[in-house]
């Protein structure tokens, strides 16, 4: 069941366009659902306390699972509860991912509540909600989302240690190893205790990423034992090569790919190897080679997100290898006024591109706003450009959720003139920019860790230089 969010009318409230588009969609029951690969099924309860008042906003509830595709909101299943209150949704999803659910009042005209949700093949979630909610919640039970409570309840701990830390002048190293391994191994251990699922495949490679810079055995250990199924085969590629590489140089990191790849199960898998073989010829300054692996990427996988990325290598080693001048943007911020990168020289820049509803943005934002809270305004200054073209999916994204900075949207994405001078059009990305407006380096999702031990670098006081002794 799909509506197409931009024939709503621009003048009227973002609130009350997006709930009279959801109305729309409870009510189109002659609507076909969307053609999928992915069947799940949640079933449960809604009850109303007795204090409430039934008639209003608690009156005709409705249970939605939804996402946004482009200028669409796509229903994957919705349920009016019975009399009792008891519901059944078959859930049709065109992927394994995390999408929203959420409860509406008075026939899908008021949000209750609404929380993120795993939709897996086969997964069959229960839910059982009492109205209003106060500080319960929403929580969907199946091994599926078990796996995604236990993922947010370890990053929202190393959250807290990472505030902290950054927070404190004189940090202990020890304190911040134990913390790093601590954190490290949770994630890790989510693979033993809920095997096979999306949140546990998540975990293990964001368990790779902490580690990176600490302990590079550990790694390309962990990385040997990544399921070849997993959605982030790809970025354990990416960690486990520089790992192999501070170890034993680029040749052994390039034997290394060649195990990663021949054990990756699908053409997104291999596709996403290749393209970490393509960064380990850039950084090696081997810019041909680099060239030459991505056009063997486009040919062997071209319909992969991989292939559309590797069209731009050319344009990242000719104006974007670390040192070099990062190319100047001039941005609309949200706010109504106008930035310069330029502009902001005199101090680092960290510049994220980002696309609302993206299940690895959603999933590294927390560590984001971590970074921001432990910097000040006037020592870091934070730039975040939507690569989402459309204003309505981008204030239904920022109305209840927290980005700190300096925030934009870019138009024309990815040929954009706001998107295409950063190569951006594989997000989440951050490009780290020193005082001086030079290129630090480049930063996937797996790789906020680094990011945040460059920063720290940046920002650290730099020992003045010794005056020369006059002589006796």
């Amino acid at each position: 069941m799909i509506l197409d969010v931009s024939t709503l009318a621009p003048t009227a409230s973002l609130g009350r366009c997006i709930l009279g588009a959801l109305f729309l969609l409870v009510l189109g029951s002659a609507c076909q659902p969307p053609s999928s690969s992915i069947q799940s099924h949640l079933r449960g309860r809604i009850t109303v306390a007795p204090s409430a008042d039934s008639s209003d906003p608690y009156r005709d509830v409705r249970v939605l699972v939804l996402r946004p595709a482009g200028r669409r909101l796509d229903t994957l299943g919705h349920a009016r509860p019975g009399p009792d209150g008891r519901f059944q949704i078959p859930i049709s999803a065109p992927e394994r991912g995390i999408y929203s659910l959420s409860i509406w009042g008075r026939g899908g005209r008021t949000q209750l509540a609404s929380t993120e949700y795993v939709v897996a093949a086969d997964d069959t979630a229960s839910l059982h909600v009492a109205l209003p909610t106060g500080g319960e919640g929403v929580r969907p039970v199946s091994p599926e989302n078990r796996a995604l409570r236990a993922y947010r309840n370890a990053m929202a701990m190393y959250q807290r240690l990472l505030t902290r830390r950054l927070r404190d002048d004189s940090p202990s190293a020890n304190v911040q190893v134990q913390n790093i391994r601590l954190t490290s191994s949770v994630l890790w251990s989510l693979r033993d205790r809920y095997p096979g699922t999306y949140a546990a495949e998540f975990a293990a490679v964001e368990s790779l990423s902490l580690l990176e810079g600490w302990n590079d055995s550990l790694i390309v250990a962990r990385a040997r034992q990544i399921s070849p199924n997993s959605p982030r085969y790809g970025d354990a590629a990416h960690i486990a090569r520089r790992a192999e590489a501070r170890l034993y140089g680029h040749r052994a990191a390039l034997t290394l790919l060649d195990t990663l790849e021949a054990r990756a199960s699908g053409p997104r898998q291999r596709a996403g190897v290749q393209a970490a073989r393509i960064q380990a010829f850039l950084d090696s300054a081997q810019v041909k080679a680099a060239l030459s692996a991505s056009q063997q990427l486009r040919t062997r996988f071209p319909r992969t997100p991989w292939a559309r990325g590797a069209r731009r290598t050319e344009h990242e080693a000719a104006h974007l290898q670390p040192g070099m001048m990062a190319p100047n943007l001039t941005l609309p911020t949200l706010r109504g006024d106008t930035l310069s990168l330029h502009a902001l020289r005199g101090r680092p820049v960290v510049l994220e591109y980002y696309r609302p509803g993206l299940d690895l943005y959603a999933l590294q934002r927390p560590l984001r706003n971590a970074l921001y809270d432990a910097t000040r305004a006037d020592s870091v200054a934070f730039v975040s450009i939507s690569t989402e073209p459309d204003t309505l999916i981008n204030h239904a994204f920022l109305q209840d959720r927290r980005l700190p900075g300096h925030r934009a949207i870019a138009t024309g994405a990815p040929q954009g003139p706001l998107v295409a001078p950063y190569n951006a059009a594989h997000v989440p990305s951050w490009i780290l920019i020193d005082h001086t407006g030079a290129i630090v380096d480049r930063y996937r999702a797996s790789d906020l860790p680094a990011l945040r031990q460059r920063l720290v670098q940046l920002l650290r006081p730099q020992a003045p230089t010794p005056s020369p002794q006059p002589l006796p």
